[in-house]
């Protein structure tokens, strides 16, 4: 209900009362009480006012208690609104420390195909096949992270990073290894130890962004449980 509609029927509701003190005083049958008419003006202006005044007290009671509730509320609100930002930062800190822990273990698994080739474990085609399906996985938990990075603190640019070294190992096992075109050059100009520093360093540089992220999980759990 609108605040000017309140105040109208306050008015109306107030006015009743006085009316009817007003015309009660020129009725015949009320004369039997005793008291002049100024004694009576006196204790019905005293019994209104007394009236108005708890009406008054209750009104402003009433505005200041639903004030408070919608300040309350507004509150509340901004507090859960807050909650379910940091629920939801926490819980895309865990997929990307989950999707970077697999993308690791994938790079692991890339290296180990191509050390086993190297020791003559595997053969060239269990290793073009193993290594296929090795890139597949990669390339598609590379995908899950990217849709990730705008809510992870700093991943586009570790993401990025990550990549550029992996693109760097790939290179080496499809031309050296898996698709050689000039197996001497290759030789030539990457050693195994060559491929063997460049996986390494990813898998340590990837070990590191994990740390990393799980770091900042670490901070968003403390934040939340400081909302809450």
């Amino acid at each position: 209900m609108k605040k000017w509609l309140i105040g109208i029927v306050v008015v109306i509701i107030l006015s009743i009362p006085v009316l009817f003190v007003a015309w009660g005083m020129t009725w015949k049958w009320t004369s039997f009480a005793p008291g002049n008419t100024d004694a009576w003006i006196g204790f019905w202006g005293g019994y209104l006012g007394a009236i108005i005044g708890a009406l008054a007290a209750g009104a402003i009671a009433y505005f200041v208690a639903r004030r408070q509730i919608n300040l309350q509320a507004e509150m509340d609100n901004k507090r859960e609104k807050q909650f379910l930002v940091t629920q939801l930062r926490i819980e895309k800190y865990q997929e990307a420390y989950s999707l970077l822990s697999e993308l690791n273990r994938e790079f692991a698994v890339s290296s180990g195909l191509v050390i086993k080739y190297v020791h003559k474990d595997i053969a060239l085609e269990e290793l073009r096949s193993k290594e296929d399906q090795c890139q597949k996985n990669i390339l598609a938990l590379t995908r899950k992270i990217k849709s990730l990075e705008p809510f992870v603190q700093d991943l586009k640019e570790l993401h990025d990073n990550i990549q550029t070294r992996y693109w760097l190992m790939g290179n080496i096992i499809y031309d050296g290894y898996t698709y050689p075109n000039n197996p001497k050059k290759f030789i030539e100009d990457t050693s195994f130890d060559r491929f063997k520093k460049v996986s390494d360093e990813l898998t340590d540089y990837t070990v590191d962004i994990c740390g990393k992220i799980n770091s900042y999980l670490k901070n968003e759990i403390d934040r939340l449980e400081g909302e809450s």
